[in-house]
């Protein structure tokens, strides 16, 4: 399991039938000085300041994870990035901040979130289509994931290869040409300690 405000983010290309490894980064979300846990730091403030907070935190995840997100592109043979997947699970939280930091469980679902929201505008900030996949619509795809991990070398842990899964599943859509994409994964089930990454999303969706 990846700590508080990480992510993974593993590059493939090539096609659904025959994916190729081009990289891999762990991409630390959080700078140094802000609370990787914004609302569980915010749960003793006023709510005026609980919400500045929150949003500080949310501003530099998205900063970090589009920077990150460049680095993993720059990796050589450097190529043009077409589309971001992010593994999520589906999970609500409430509206109102009052009501998310009532409650320990909201507080780790609304990080969940605000993680996940994040890597998605960063990616769109940089100009890809963001996606995001569904873990329990992730494909199994053992062979093509034994092979990727081979290829790639320690660590190949389910985290890696939860996105390489989801950068599979962009491989295979139908407004890319198969021979051509090149499809960048993150598994951003870091930003709750010891919970994979939840979202709202039931289903995969783009934006």
């Amino acid at each position: 399991m990846a700590r508080t405000g990480s992510a993974v983010a593993v590059a493939l290309s090539g096609t659904a039938a025959a994916p190729r490894f081009r990289a891999r980064r762990q991409i630390e979300l959080v700078p140094p000085g802000l609370a990787a846990q914004p609302y569980h730091a915010a749960a003793g403030m006023d709510l005026a300041a609980a919400g500045e907070l929150i949003a500080q935190v949310e501003a530099a995840a998205e900063k970090t994870a589009a920077a990150g997100l460049r680095t993993l592109a720059a990796t050589p043979p450097a190529t043009p990035v077409r589309a971001v997947a992010v593994v999520v699970k589906a999970v609500s939280v409430p509206g109102q901040l009052a009501d998310i930091l009532r409650s320990h469980a909201w507080m780790h679902a609304a990080e969940g979130v605000l993680y996940r929201q994040a890597v998605l505008a960063a990616a769109t900030g940089c100009g890809w289509t963001a996606c995001a996949v569904e873990q329990s619509a992730l494909p199994a795809a053992e062979h093509a994931i034994d092979m990727l991990g081979q290829a790639a070398g320690a660590p190949w842990r389910r985290l890696e290869k939860d996105a390489a899964r989801a950068a599979l599943t962009l491989l295979v859509l139908p407004c890319w040409q198969q021979d051509d994409l090149d499809a960048t994964a993150h598994l951003a089930r870091a930003s709750v300690r010891n919970a994979a990454l939840v979202t709202g999303l039931s289903r995969r969706t783009c934006v």
